[in-house]
C-alpha cells in the first residue's frame, strides 16, 4: 500500500522542501508581516513548520518502507539538488553539493525538530499574542528551524557548517529579541561570541577530515574511518582522530554548552519563553551531540579523545546541578538543567554509548520542552515576564490543572521515574559507563574512565531529582504567595523584583495548554521506543527497537564483562537510576513540600551558598582571564588607530599630496612655451618606447604539445625558434613577409609544437602538495639533495642518521640516490644504490606523490616597423607519458 503511494511522487525531492518551507514562512513573515494582520502571520509560521513536520512523518514512513529485510545494508534517502563547488585536492576536484541525507539518525532528529518546533510555534501564539513584534518573532522562529534542518539533513560538512552557523545566528537574534533592553541585547551578543569559538574548532576539524578522507561527504569519511584508509602523510589513524575530534569537540561545547563555553546558555533565558524551549529542547543545543553521533566512527579511532568527552560531560552535568540547586527563578533552574542534562549526553558519547546518548536527545526533548512551555504558562498566568521567582508563587496546583499535571509529568521524566521516558534513557546512559567499569579489557577505554562517569553521572542524577522537584513544590504546593502582591503587575526587567506577582493567576489558553498536553504524554511515552535488552536481575531479554534503528547510523563499541556476566551492569545501573530517583525525590519532598521557605539558605555556609547562587563565578574569573586583557588590547589597538592611523598614514600622507599638488601646479604657468617643451618631452618618451619592439609570449601546455601566443604590436612581426635549434621556422602562406637582411619574419602571432626526446633541454622533479601549489625542483648534472620539509614526516627508511635522497640528470635520464629515505619506483621499494627514470615517470618518495618533468624551451623575435629586433626566451615545463614499457634501471 505505501509503496503504492510513495511511486506517485519522488519522496527524495521532500527533504528540499522539508527545509525550504520554514525558510518561506521566515522569508514572507519577515519581508511582509509587519503589513499583515496577526492571524495571518500566525498562519503563515505555523502553517510552514507543519507542512515541513508531515513531509518529515510521509518521509519518515517511506524510509522505513524501503528497508531490507535480514541483514542487508541499511538504505536511506539522499537528495542533491546541485554541485555548489568544488576544491582542488591532492590533484583532484573534490566537489561540495547540496545534498541532504534522510537515514536513521538524521530522520529521528527531522521528525524532533520539526514535530517538536511546530508544538512550539502553536504555544508561541497565545504567549506572543499581544507582542508588537509579533512577525518579527516568526519569521526568526522560522529561521531557526530551517537552519537547525540544514544541519541535520546535510550530506557533508560545508552544507551542515551553513546550518551549524544558521543556529547560531538565530540564537542572537532570538535571545535578544527585546534588545531595547540593554541586558537582553548583551545576552544575545554573548551568545554569539562564545559561539564563533567553538566554531573555529569545527572548522579546524572540518578541514583535517577532508585532508584526511580526501572528500567532505559523512559517509566517505566514516568510511574511511572503517576502512582503515584514515591516515596521511605517515600520521598514524588514531593521532589524526584524536586532534580532528577534539577540535570538533570544542564546537560542540559551544554549541551544547559544555565546560569551558557552556556560560552562554544560561544567559539565553532573556529571550522569549519559546526561544528558550526551542533552543534547549529540540534544536541548538542539541546539534553538537548529533554531531559526534555523526561523526562516531571516527571518534572511536580515538581513546583520548572519548576519554576528553566522557570527562568533560560528566563534569560538565555535576556543576550544572550544583548550581541549579540554589536558583531561585524558574527558567534559570530549567537552562542549568539542560547544560546538566547535555553532559549526561556527551558523557555516553565519551563511554560509548551513542544510541543511548542520543535516545536521550530523544527524551529530553519531549520533557523539557514540556517544561519550559510550563514555565511559561506560569509566568503567563502569573504576569512574571523575563522569568519567575518561584519563592514567589505557591499553590498554583489548583489553579493551573492542566500545567501543573504536565510540568510534573515532566519533572518525573527527567528525575528518572520508573516507566517514565527519562528513566530509560538515563538508565541507558548509566549502564553505558557501567559496562565500561567492569570490562575485563582496558584495550580502547580505561575502566576507571567508566568508574568515574558513572559516579559522577549518579550524583549528578541525584541532584537533578532535587532541583527539580524543589522547583516543583515551591511552584505548585503550598499557598500562592503574590496573593497579596500591591500591583499585580510585573515587569520584562523585574520579574524577579520586590513586588509580588498578580494576585489573581490564571490557566493559560488553550493554544498554549494543548502543546503541554501533547508534550506531556510524550514525557511519558517515548521511553517505552529503548526498552532495554536485559530486564534487571530476571535477565530476560526485550526487542531493543532504538537500539536496532540506529545500528547501521552509530558506530557499536562492544566491552567483554568481568566473568562473562553482561547482568551485573544492568543491576548496578538499574539500582543506582532508582537510587538516585528515590533519595532526590525525597530530599526534595522533605526540605519543600508545602513549604515557603529554603532550607539550603539557611543551613549550608553562607559563603558556599553564595558561590552556588553566583554560578561557581565563572563568568567572574573569564571576565577577569580573558575579558580584561583583551579590552586592554583593544585599547592599546585603539591607541595604535589614533595616532599611527590617524596621522602618520592619514594625515602624513594628505600632506604629502598636499605638498605635490603645489609643486606641480607651479609648472602650470601659463606660457606656451613651457607647455610645448613638455610635450615635446612627451612625444619623444613614446618614440622611445615604441622604437625598440617589446616580445611577451604566453605558453599553454597540453601533455607534450605547447601552444605560445606572443602579444601584439603595432607594426610587429614574428619568428620562431620553438625546438631551441638555433633555426627559426619560416613562416609560409599569406601570412609570409619580406625578408630583413637573411631573416624571415611572418605576422602569425601564435605557434604551436610537440615536443620529442630530443627537444628536452633539462629536467624539473614536481612533488605533489597536499593542498596547494604543487613544488617544483630544478635537476642539474650536479646532485640535489632534497629538503626534508618538502618530503613531510615520513620520508626515512629507519630512524638511524637520516640522509634526504640526491637526485641528477644524466642525459635524458634522472638518477636517484635513495640514502636513508623510502623510495618507491614502479610500485616497489627501491633498496638498490641508485635508480634510473626517464622522463615522466612517477614515483613516492614517503607518502609525497613525485613525477620527474621536462623542460623545453622556445624563442620569440619580435621587429617593429623601424626594423629593430628584440628577442624572448622562455622555458616551459611539459607534462609526458613514461615510455611505454619502460623500467626503472638499477644502478648497483
Amino acid at each position: 500500500m505505501l509503496e503504492q503511494i510513495f511511486d506517485n511522487f519522488a519522496v527524495e525531492r521532500m527533504l528540499l522542501w522539508i527545509v525550504l518551507l520554514p525558510l518561506a514562512g521566515a522569508v514572507v513573515n519577515g519581508l511582509f508581516g509587519r503589513f499583515a494582520d496577526r492571524q495571518m502571520v500566525g498562519l503563515v509560521g505555523v502553517g510552514t513548520i507543519g507542512l515541513s513536520f508531515f513531509l518529515a512523518v510521509v518521509a519518515f514512513l517511506r524510509l522505513l518502507d524501503m528497508q531490507p529485510e535480514g541483514d542487508a545494508e541499511f538504505v536511506p534517502l539522499q537528495y542533491s539538488f546541485y554541485e555548489w563547488f568544488s576544491i582542488h585536492l591532492r590533484g583532484r576536484a573534490v566537489p561540495i553539493d547540496i545534498a541532504f541525507v534522510f537515514d536513521a539518525l538524521s530522520g529521528v532528529m527531522t521528525l524532533v525538530v520539526t514535530g517538536i518546533g511546530l508544538l512550539i510555534h502553536i504555544y508561541s501564539l497565545g504567549y506572543m499574542s499581544h507582542d508588537r513584534s509579533f512577525a518579527r518573532f516568526f519569521a526568526y522562529l522560522n529561521l531557526f528551524s530551517a537552519s537547525m534542518l540544514v544541519l541535520v539533513l546535510a550530506g557533508n560538512l560545508p552544507v551542515m557548517f551553513i546550518g551549524w552557523e544558521g543556529v547560531g545566528l538565530c540564537s542572537y537574534l532570538l535571545i535578544g529579541f527585546w534588545y531595547e533592553t540593554p541586558a537582553y541585547a548583551a545576552a544575545g551578543r554573548k551568545a554569539f561570541v562564545v559561539n564563533r569559538i567553538g566554531d573555529f574548532g569545527v572548522l579546524i576539524g572540518m578541514f583535517i577530515l577532508v585532508a584526511v578522507a580526501g572528500s567532505f561527504d559523512f559517509a566517505s569519511i566514516n568510511h574511511s574511518s572503517y576502512s582503515g584508509a584514515f591516515t596521511l602523510a605517515g600520521w598514524e589513524a588514531g593521532t589524526l582522530a584524536t586532534v580532528a575530534c577534539l577540535f570538533i569537540f570544542l564546537g560542540c561545547t559551544g554549541k551544547s554548552a559544555q565546560i569551558p563555553l557552556y556560560v552562554w546558555l544560561p544567559d539565553a533565558m532573556a529571550g522569549p519563553t519559546p526561544v528558550s524551549a526551542l533552543i534547549h529542547a529540540a534544536t541548538m543545543v542539541t546539534a553538537g551531540v548529533y554531531l559526534c553521533c555523526r561523526l562516531s566512527p571516527v571518534f572511536v579511532q580515538s581513546p583520548v579523545a572519548m576519554s576528553v568527552v566522557a570527562v568533560v560531560g560528566t563534569l560538565t552535568a555535576l556543576v550544572a546541578a550544583t548550581i541549579a540547586v540554589a536558583q531561585r527563578e524558574m527558567k534559570k533552574i530549567l537552562a542549568y538543567s539542560t547544560v546538566s542534562q547535555l553532559g549526561f549526553m556527551f558523557a555516553a558519547v565519551g563511554v560509548g554509548a551513542f544510541a543511548a546518548g542520543f535516545f536521550h536527545v530523544f527524551t529530553h526533548a519531549f520533557f523539557k520542552a514540556c517544561l519550559f512551555l510550563g514555565a511559561g504558562s506560569v509566568m503567563h498566568a502569573v504576569g512574571a515576564h523575563g522569568d519567575a521567582d518561584i519563592f514567589k508563587l505557591g499553590g498554583l496546583r489548583s489553579i493551573l490543572p492542566r500545567t501543573h499535571i504536565t510540568f510534573l509529568l515532566s519533572c518525573c521524566a527527567i528525575a528518572g521515574v520508573p516507566m517514565f521516558s527519562g528513566f530509560f534513557s538515563k538508565d541507558e546512559i548509566l549502564l553505558g559507563a557501567a559496562q565500561l567499569g567492569v570490562a575485563s579489557d582496558a584495550a580502547f577505554l580505561s575502566p576507571s574512565i567508566g568508574w568515574f562517569v558513572f559516579g559522577g553521572l549518579a550524583i549528578a542524577a541525584t541532584l537533578t531529582a532535587f532541583y527539580m522537584f524543589r522547583l516543583y513544590f515551591l511552584t505548585f504546593t503550598g499557598e500562592y504567595r503574590s496573593a497579596g502582591a500591591s500591583d499585580g503587575h510585573g515587569s520584562e526587567a523585574h520579574g524577579s523584583g520586590e513586588h509580588g506577582y498578580d494576585a489573581s493567576p490564571h490557566e493559560s489558553p488553550a493554544s498554549m495548554t494543548g502543546p503541554l498536553v501533547v508534550l506531556g504524554v510524550g514525557a511519558v511515552c517515548v521511553g517505552w521506543l529503548g526498552l532495554p535488552h536485559l530486564l534487571p536481575f530476571t535477565g530476560a531479554h526485550l526487542p531493543h527497537v532504538w537500539g536496532e534503528w540506529l545500528k547501521p547510523a552509530l558506530a557499536h563499541v562492544e566491552f567483554t564483562p568481568a566473568g562473562g556476566d553482561p547482568l551485573t551492569a544492568v543491576n548496578i545501573a538499574f539500582i543506582a537510576g532508582v537510587s538516585a530517583m528515590a533519595v532526590g525525590i525525597g530530599l526534595a519532598y522533605s526540605m519543600y513540600a508545602n513549604k515557603s521557605s529554603d532550607p539550603i539558605a539557611s543551613g549550608a555556609p553562607a559563603s558556599l551558598y553564595s558561590f552556588l547562587q553566583d554560578k561557581w563565578r565563572v563568568d567572574e574569573l573569564y571576565a577577569a582571564v580573558v575579558l580584561r586583557p583583551v579590552k586592554g588590547l583593544a585599547r592599546i589597538c585603539a591607541w595604535i588607530d589614533q595616532t599611527f592611523v590617524d596621522v602618520l598614514l592619514t594625515k602624513v600622507t594628505s600632506g604629502l599630496v598636499t605638498l605635490s599638488s603645489f609643486i606641480l601646479t607651479r609648472a602650470q604657468t601659463g606660457v606656451m612655451h613651457a607647455y610645448g617643451f613638455v610635450m615635446a618631452l612627451g612625444v619623444a618618451g613614446l618614440m622611445l618606447w615604441f622604437w625598440s619592439p617589446h616580445p611577451d609570449v604566453m605558453p599553454v601546455v597540453k601533455g607534450q604539445n605547447v601552444e605560445f601566443t606572443a602579444g601584439r604590436g603595432l607594426g610587429y612581426e614574428y619568428r620562431w625558434d620553438l625546438n631551441a635549434d638555433g633555426t627559426f621556422e619560416v613562416p609560409s602562406g599569406e601570412h609570409a613577409s619580406s625578408t630583413f637582411g637573411s631573416k624571415t619574419f611572418g605576422s602569425e602571432t601564435s605557434a604551436s609544437h610537440r615536443y620529442t626526446p630530443d627537444d628536452f633541454r633539462g629536467f624539473i622533479l614536481v612533488a605533489a602538495a597536499i593542498l596547494g601549489e604543487d613544488i617544483e625542483i630544478p635537476l642539474s648534472e650536479h646532485a640535489v639533495v632534497l629538503d626534508p620539509e618538502v618530503l613531510g614526516p615520513d620520508w626515512q627508511v629507519s630512524g638511524d642518521a637520516a640522509l634526504p635522497p640526491a637526485v641528477r640528470v644524466e642525459g635524458n635520464e634522472v638518477v636517484i640516490r635513495p640514502n636513508s629515505a623510502a623510495v618507491y619506483a614502479r610500485g616497489k621499494l627501491v633498496s638498490e644504490k641508485e635508480v634510473r627514470l626517464p622522463a615522466g615517470s612517477r614515483l613516492r618518495i614517503g607518502q609525497v606523490p613525485m613525477r620527474i618533468a621536462p623542460v623545453v624551451q622556445a624563442t620569440l623575435e619580435v621587429r617593429n616597423a623601424f626594423g629593430n629586433v628584440a628577442r624572448e626566451t622562455v622555458d616551459v615545463t611539459i607534462d609526458v607519458a613514461a615510455p611505454a614499457g619502460a623500467r626503472a634501471e638499477v644502478v648497483r
